[in-house]
């Protein structure tokens, strides 16, 4: 199985803010566990998360994972995100699609608030 992993952006009208991410994405990358490692965005800059998932898709992925780089579930991580890898499903029911938790939750985020707190 080729597996993509679709990591799922906001975006911002600032390009150069995402540099952050794309580092955390590139050493995934850089790890070799997925064959295929994409970013989609859901506003704000390219390419948007169809078109991130048409691209895996090119290159021969015949499942995804796809997970939300959100902090909190808001309407996006909630409502649209899902109903964009539904539709992704339903154009594309040869593949298999999947959605990961988004990384909010994780008690890794709680331990890196309370580091920075107490580096001040």
């Amino acid at each position: 199985m080729n597996e993509a992993l679709l990591v799922m952006v906001h975006g911002t009208p600032r390009p150069e803010s995402n540099a952050e991410m794309f580092r955390v994405v590139d050493e995934v990358k850089s790890r070799g566990v997925y064959a295929i490692v994409r970013v989609g965005f859901m506003e704000c800059n390219e390419p948007s998360i169809p078109e991130a998932i048409e691209e895996c898709l090119r290159e021969g992925a015949t499942s995804v994972v796809a997970v939300p780089y959100f902090l909190h579930t808001g309407t996006h991580v909630a409502d649209d995100l899902p109903t964009l890898i539904e539709e992704a499903q339903a154009q594309h029911p040869k593949v298999k699609f999947t959605m990961g938790r988004y990384i909010g939750p994780s008690p890794r985020i709680t331990e890196i608030l309370e580091e920075r707190a107490l580096s001040v």
